[in-house]
């Protein structure tokens, strides 16, 4: 690891093109339009792709999700049949698994930065002053937000600037392991 130093924040843009996008360093046409990724203008197919990204393994953790909580429900309610147990204990059985299981939403991201999808997709959450995978507890910190209704859509639009509502509160960042010592990925003020 070479030596930490401050970065500096990225430039207003003016309108003129930049020489090369600092991440994939294609120059011309894909400079044009730089879009601010973590205070960093970048070519708008890395901006893209790292938002796709990460919308990608919101996907894949929904679905996965869905799919466990499905097995486990049809599970629950055949063994309760077995059982003769009343259509009203299978109904309040069904809510409590579901509540049982919405921490592994919320917990998703603590395996070392990892969720399934981010594992998937080449993405990880870190800790944004260290550098640190995250834990468990900035996973569910991160991830509380999106319990409210519609605020996964809006976040997901909010993708393309590389930080989302509840990683400020959570002190968490997303990067994309490609780059992962790239300076646009490095915890706040230091060069890696």
């Amino acid at each position: 690891m070479s030596e930490q130093m401050p970065t500096q924040p990225a430039a207003p843009y003016t309108g003129q093109q930049q020489a090369a996008c600092p991440l994939c360093v294609r120059t011309g046409r894909s400079m044009r339009k730089p879009k601010l990724l973590y205070g960093h203008y970048v070519c708008k197919k890395c901006s893209s792709g790292f938002a796709n990204r990460r919308q990608f393994a919101y996907f894949i953790d929904i679905i996965l999700f869905q799919a466990i909580s499905l097995v486990i429900g049809i599970t629950l309610v055949t063994v309760m049949t077995y059982q003769s147990a009343s259509e009203p204990d299978v109904q309040i059985a069904g809510r409590v698994v579901g509540i049982a299981l919405l921490p592994l939403l919320l917990f998703k991201d603590g395996f070392s930065g990892f969720s399934p999808g981010k594992a998937l997709m080449g993405v990880r959450v870190i800790n944004s002053t260290t550098g640190q995978p995250a834990g468990f507890g900035a996973s569910f910190k991160r991830n509380l937000i999106l319990l409210i209704p519609l605020m996964p859509i809006i976040v997901a639009f909010l993708l393309i600037k590389g930080k989302r509502i509840g990683d400020g509160w959570a002190h968490t960042k997303v990067i994309r392991n490609k780059y992962a010592y790239h300076p646009i990925f490095a915890p706040n003020g230091l060069v890696l």
